[in-house]
């Protein structure tokens, strides 16, 4: 795949991640309404929790500059990209850290008034009591008032039901496709022939990443998804109040917004 070759995956490279995940139309879309719901409520102190390459934490601190921003990540490498590409940008509102985010509430002796997580919930791996104690976590250590918000790939089923795996696999033919399409768009920079071609390549990239993904949340290697409706359940009986929880596109995609 040409000068893809030797990329890694995106959750450690700037690289990857523009190639494929920053330019997909649910990622954008995901991300966008994130930032908007987040400035919103005009936090003094935010942390996003799997924070990866910073994507997010840096256009949430290019949107409020006087707010201040913190991201944490269980990766070291990871976290020094986000601190170079802070540091590139001169954002200066912004800082990050190596931890794991569930260690991290069990520790930290209080929250921000907003946490934000972007495609990470679903990294807290199984048994599911363990999403579970996270929110329990989170709700002791935050503010009263203060909010979640969890922006996610959701089932329509329960993951640990067999039904989930037909959803699954529909699903992901869906994502492989929009993956494709959004990010072969993206790409296109000319009409003529190396200008398609380089744009099917980083289309076709996508979309085997994205059918990898699939297979991933099929075996439950590292992709524990849940449903929205398990979340809103277990949220509320945490003690949240549920203020949002809606679909963003059609391939799955959506956002929980809680409050204390």
């Amino acid at each position: 795949m040409g000068d893809f070759d030797g990329t890694p995956s995106f959750y450690t490279s700037d690289e990857t991640f523009e190639k494929y995940l920053g330019q997909t139309s649910y990622y954008e879309a995901l991300q966008k309404n994130v930032v908007e719901l987040v400035s919103h409520a005009a936090p003094d102190r935010i942390i996003e929790m799997g924070s990866g390459t910073g994507q997010t934490s840096v256009r949430l601190a290019e949107e409020m500059p006087t707010t201040e921003i913190l991201g944490i990540d269980n990766r070291a490498t990871v976290t020094e990209v986000s601190r170079n590409n802070a540091k590139k940008l001169g954002v200066s509102n912004l800082s990050f850290e190596t931890a794991d985010m569930t260690e991290y509430v069990k520790t930290v002796t209080s929250l921000p008034e907003m946490v934000v997580l972007l495609y990470s919930f679903h990294h807290i791996p199984d048994p599911l009591d363990q999403k579970v104690d996270f929110l329990e976590d989170c709700y002791t250590a935050l503010p009263e008032g203060g909010h979640i918000c969890i922006a996610e790939t959701f089932l329509k089923n329960d993951a640990r039901d067999t039904a989930a795996n037909r959803e699954t696999q529909i699903r992901w033919a869906n994502r492989g496709v929009e993956a494709f399409a959004s990010t072969f768009w993206s790409a296109l920079d000319g009409i003529d022939p190396a200008a398609i071609e380089h744009a099917q390549e980083v289309g076709e990239f996508s979309r085997e990443h994205e059918l990898e993904a699939g297979d991933n949340v099929l075996t439950r290697d590292d992709e524990y998804l849940i449903s929205m409706k398990w979340l809103v359940d277990h949220a509320q009986s945490v003690g949240f109040d549920v203020l949002l929880a809606e679909p963003v596109n059609a391939v799955g995609d959506g956002i929980v917004l809680l409050r204390k």
